[in-house]
């Protein structure tokens, strides 16, 4: 990925900023265009050795509760949540651009696939199966649907 890609994900990041951070995210976004050649270069390097840097493997985790209104003295009510190194972070982007960016110019995407794409989202998909159903009710077929929701499920 090259340094001026890098400097539009960096100008693209929220100012969302880690305890872990050696300097917070305003600096390194106002500072872009003398760091992204370096963050470039190391975010080639660790590419191409198959290497991710030890200090992006480390997150301040703290519980978040799941939903407004259960118990909070419950531990099973709280979910964690990792709160990533602004670097390691990028370093994810660049690795999510590269990966759309491949399976886009091979193809690989099946069209009918919402999640992960530009321009597509959970909309795009319940678009879809509306017209389909509405179609099939214009040429006088029946239609089932069965939905099943899985937001509260444990494993």
């Amino acid at each position: 990925m090259t340094s001026e890609e890098v400097d539009k994900l960096i100008s693209a990041a929220l100012n969302k900023t880690c305890q872990l951070d050696p300097a917070p995210t305003w600096l390194v976004k106002d500072m872009r265009r003398l760091l992204s050649p370096f963050i470039s270069l190391l975010f080639s390097k660790s590419l191409t050795t198959g290497c991710f840097p030890q200090q992006f493997k480390e997150a301040v985790v703290r519980p978040l509760l799941e939903k407004t209104g259960p118990d909070t003295s419950e531990l099973k009510n709280y979910r964690p949540i990792s709160n990533l190194p602004f670097l390691s972070k990028l370093l994810q982007k660049v690795v999510q651009v590269c990966i759309q960016a491949f399976f886009d110019s091979n193809g690989l995407m099946p069209n009918m696939h919402s999640a992960y794409r530009r321009f597509h989202s959970s909309d795009t998909a319940v678009t879809k199966v509306v017209n389909d159903l509405l179609l099939a009710a214009d040429s006088g077929q029946m239609s089932a649907l069965c939905l099943l929701d899985l937001t509260a499920a444990r494993l």
